[in-house]
């Protein structure tokens, strides 16, 4: 029974109390705070294990941690306002007349050359009987397992269409994968030029970016813009948390409330640097090249910085670019 008692300490009463620690932690804003957060229930429970029987008091004292921990994680909402970062700040929004979506609130900001950004919002028109391609990014910014994915959708006029999911983040908050675990951010659409989105991971913060053309046909390309369009106009009414693994940059692209995913993907999915190659196993990436070349051709910093800020970036960075 002892044995019993100090298995159910060790796998559950600790356990929970360290989620309920790190959780709060990330909802203050003055370091010094969360510290004093993340230290009263870890508190609490060493002092409860040091000077009190475990049957019934330690157990009295983590169970009242834990209705505290529910009843404060299930008020939390999110929220539409925030002091957010710049290109954080407006949320798109999407409208379908015919064969046309237009676009408001479309991102192009420009970049100084130390880098800062300099707003700038557009609408823009997109004939939807023109839409012919789409392009999957990934840009590892945590060496080669960890990236944030983005698509780009292609009309056969040149025009291009850039969908990044994010974490929502206010001005003081960073970005970490174990933040987003703990309800810390919010999710938010960008959608806007490749001039802007892409330029800003290769020339700016200068990351290793791969372009891949996924195969999909006509139908599967207008119904993935059409599901983008209808959550980013959600967004706007019904904001969403964002979530490091069940609710991010890769998972709300493909696999979010669609089509189940193979077992075997799903690591490759919350690891999303290595989600290219699961796309090439499963059919979606062209074939006549060995992966590891494939991925070679399609790395395209340098080819990005080679453009800078010129109107034709979207076809430099295509050029020698398998299967476009």
């Amino acid at each position: 029974m002892h044995f019993l008692i100090w298995l159910f300490v060790s796998f559950v009463m600790l356990p929970t109390t360290l989620w309920f620690a790190l959780a709060i932690h990330y909802h203050f804003r003055r370091p010094w705070l969360r510290v004093l957060a993340s230290l009263a229930p870890l508190t609490a429970m060493s002092v409860s294990l040091v000077y009190l029987p475990i049957l019934p008091w330690v157990l009295a004292v983590w169970l009242s941690l834990m209705v505290i921990a529910i009843v404060w994680w299930s008020s939390l909402r999110p929220k539409s306002e925030g002091d957010w970062l710049e290109g954080m700040k407006i949320l798109p929004r999407a409208e379908v007349q015919g064969e046309m979506l237009r676009i408001h609130n479309f991102r192009h900001f420009t970049y100084s050359k130390d880098g800062q950004a300099i707003p700038n919002y557009e609408e823009r028109s997109f004939d939807l009987t023109r839409l012919t391609s789409i392009d999957y990014f990934l840009a590892h910014w945590s060496g080669p397992i960890i990236a944030h994915t983005l698509v780009s959708f292609g009309f056969d006029d040149g025009e291009f269409l850039c969908v990044s999911v994010e974490a929502r983040r206010e001005r003081w908050q960073n970005y970490s994968p174990l933040w987003g675990l703990f309800r810390a951010y919010q999710l938010i659409f960008v959608v806007g030029d490749e001039r802007d989105i892409i330029r800003l991971r290769t020339n700016v913060w200068r990351e290793q970016v791969y372009m891949y053309r996924l195969q999909l046909t006509q139908e599967h390309l207008r119904r993935l813009l059409s599901d983008y369009v209808e959550r980013l106009n959600k967004l706007n009414t019904r904001p969403e948390w964002y979530n490091s693994v069940a609710s991010n940059c890769t998972t709300n692209l493909f696999y979010q409330g669609r089509a189940k995913v193979p077992w075997w993907v799903l690591p490759r999915i919350f690891l999303n640097g290595l989600s290219a190659r699961a796309m090439y196993q499963l059919g979606f990436l062209d074939k006549q090249l060995p992966f590891p070349e494939l991925q070679s051709r399609c790395a395209i910093r340098e080819r990005a910085l080679a453009a800078g800020d010129s109107v034709d970036f979207s076809k430099k960075i295509r050029s020698s670019t398998p299967a476009l």
